[in-house]
């Protein structure tokens, strides 16, 4: 009996035009954070300063990816792993040594060469050949 398995889990619903719930939420936080610095400082340049870049790194937050990866994920498991604790523990194994034989030395045999060896005769045959080739009856 077949079931049918949903299709593109990792798709996110969206809530605002092409935005999910979480870039929302981060991009409301970067303009309301900014808009906020403005008010407070009463001053262009100090919102230029400070403004911009926090909605620049709540853009990153909120469309980064690194590996298919959100950047925030990567920053919280970065944390994870600079603050958790890393234990190494090497336990040694109770057993005897290997023993191994010294090698006893060899007699030194010589080599046989298992390659074909040509016979080269001394005189050529080539003249016998040409001989019987020309004196042969057909």
């Amino acid at each position: 009996m077949e079931y049918p398995l949903p299709q593109f889990l990792s798709i996110k619903p969206k809530v605002a035009g092409p935005l999910n719930l979480k870039q929302l939420i981060y991009i409301v936080a970067g303009v309301g954070g900014a808009i906020m610095i403005y008010f407070i400082s009463q001053s262009l340049l100090k919102f230029f300063l400070l403004g911009f870049p926090l909605i620049i790194i709540c853009l990153i937050f909120a469309f980064g990816k690194i590996k298919g990866f959100d950047i925030p994920v990567i920053i919280a498991r970065s944390f994870g792993f600079i603050f958790a604790g890393k234990k190494y523990v090497w336990n040694k194994i109770d057993a005897p040594a290997p023993i191994i034989p010294k090698a006893k030395p060899e007699k030194k045999e010589p080599e046989k060469d298992d390659s074909i060896q040509l016979k080269v005769s001394e005189k050529s045959r080539l003249k016998d050949i040409n001989r019987l080739i020309e004196i042969h009856p057909k």
